[in-house]
């Protein structure tokens, strides 16, 4: 990727990057729920909840929507658009159950291995994610990044006051680390925040991709991975 002996500046997404979304998302329609699985493709599910997420996030930042509207909405326009019926009450039911569960996760596999191969290498590392400040980085203590990662290369949406896909939340990170876009790689799992958003940037990217969408624009990330052991092996530096 980067012939030189320059070091990179290298920045990771955090929901369904460093851990895997769906997990706590699955067990809480299934505690609240109980829904018929046969019928039910809970990543699919999913991924229309992130889908809606990523709609209603500029609302949330414009202050049209409340925080916790904004996240029962989701759900309610998520389950809507897949055919299932819920109503408010188990919307705010399920958000509650998963909110409880995003604390005690763990990396996905591989995952902690490359964040110490590229600090121990010298490259700067950090996150870049959106999301509320607090919400956020109890998630990065529950993964034991911010012992990983200084607290001043992590940087949140809500707040920086940007938030992906917009490039100049990248273009504030290089800015604030000193850094320049053409020496900076971002992996990230979402085809619009992540890599059209970093891309536009003039970053570099790496989509993590494992479960195999399809882009959703023309753009080109450098790489494509659906495991963090393909990932150990590409040429990035």
């Amino acid at each position: 990727m980067d012939n030189s002996n320059d070091k990179l500046a290298i920045f990771f997404d955090l929901d369904d990057t460093l851990y895997d979304h769906l997990i706590p998302f699955r067990e809480a329609v299934r505690e609240v729920l109980r829904p018929d699985e046969d019928h039910l493709n809970y990543a699919d599910l999913f991924y229309k909840v992130r889908h809606h997420s990523d709609l209603l996030w500029p609302k949330y930042l414009r202050g049209e929507l409340e925080l916790e509207e904004t996240r029962v909405r989701r759900l309610e326009l998520a389950f809507a658009e897949y055919g299932l019926e819920l109503d408010r009450e188990q919307a705010s039911k399920v958000q509650a159950a998963y909110i409880g569960r995003q604390y005690s996760i763990e990396m996905i596999e591989g995952v902690a291995e490359q964040l110490q191969r590229f600090i121990s290498l010298g490259h700067k590392v950090g996150i870049i994610t959106n999301g509320p400040q607090d919400h956020q980085m109890s998630k990065l203590r529950g993964l034991g990044v911010d012992r990983l990662i200084p607290e001043e290369m992590i940087f949140i949406s809500d707040a920086v006051g940007l938030a992906k896909p917009d490039p100049a939340i990248f273009a504030y990170v290089n800015r604030m680390t000193g850094t320049t876009a053409e020496h900076s790689l971002y992996i990230g799992d979402t085809w619009d925040n992540d890599v059209v958003g970093a891309l536009d940037a003039g970053w570099k990217v790496c989509w993590y991709n494992p479960r195999g969408r399809q882009p959703g624009t023309e753009h080109k990330p450098s790489y494509i991975f659906a495991s963090y052991r393909e990932f150990s092996e590409l040429p990035l530096i």
